[in-house]
């Protein structure tokens, strides 16, 4: 079976979502039998590279939302992380631009292993969500790479070209003219079964 997910490092649902299906498959016993495409989708492809605001705030301005409207839904959405065994910092994650950090995975992709891959995405979503680091620094994400298991020269010299940017800008267009588009995380499951946005246990379980 091959998954697609079309996710952004900038969504706190997509790193609870895709961590939930991971144990979801690993349970299943079917973890050999599964392979998973990450694509690449951008919330806010203006997103600064310099962050000018913190989740609060963004969710303040964004949504339109009080200071204490905005911490009771950082404190919701922590909640609903630690339920699948995440511990957010999500208050004071940096809101900034994520489009290097899809190149990074689109090389991965093209280069690594699967289980590199799969490391990379969950290290890319902990950096930003648990230690609150900046992934639009270029320093950040070849550390990240690095510690992955990938060579620091080969990412370096995608990250100052403009590889990958254009499967980047195609991945997300495709999912955006999809008719049924609502939300990321956005799941298919063998291009029949699609599921998006705070998706249950039980739903993943069936679509495998």
């Amino acid at each position: 079976m091959e998954i697609k997910i079309w996710g952004d490092f900038a969504c706190p649902f997509c790193y609870i979502g895709e961590t939930q299906l991971e144990k979801v498959i690993s349970e299943s016993g079917k973890k050999e039998d599964v392979k998973i495409r990450f694509m690449a989708y951008q919330l806010d492809p203006s997103a600064p590279v310099i962050p000018v605001e913190s989740m609060t705030q963004h969710f303040m301005a964004g949504h339109d939302q009080t200071e204490e409207e905005a911490k009771k839904q950082m404190e919701r959405i922590t909640k609903m992380a630690a339920r699948v065994g995440l511990e957010y910092n999500l208050a004071d994650a940096q809101v900034c631009n994520t489009f290097d950090a899809h190149r990074l995975m689109k090389y991965a992709q093209d280069s690594a292993t699967s289980e590199i891959v799969e490391k990379l995405n969950f290290k890319l979503f902990h950096a930003n969500f648990v230690e609150n680091l900046r992934l639009s620094d270029r320093g950040v994400l070849l550390a990240i790479a690095e510690m992955c298991g990938l060579d620091r020269n080969s990412v370096e010299a995608v990250l100052e070209s403009e590889m990958y940017g254009d499967q980047v800008k195609a991945e997300a267009k495709e999912l955006e003219e999809k008719a049924d588009f609502e939300f990321v995380p956005y799941m298919v499951f063998d291009d029949a079964t699609v599921l998006q946005g705070v998706i249950s246990v039980g739903a993943m379980k069936k679509a495998l």
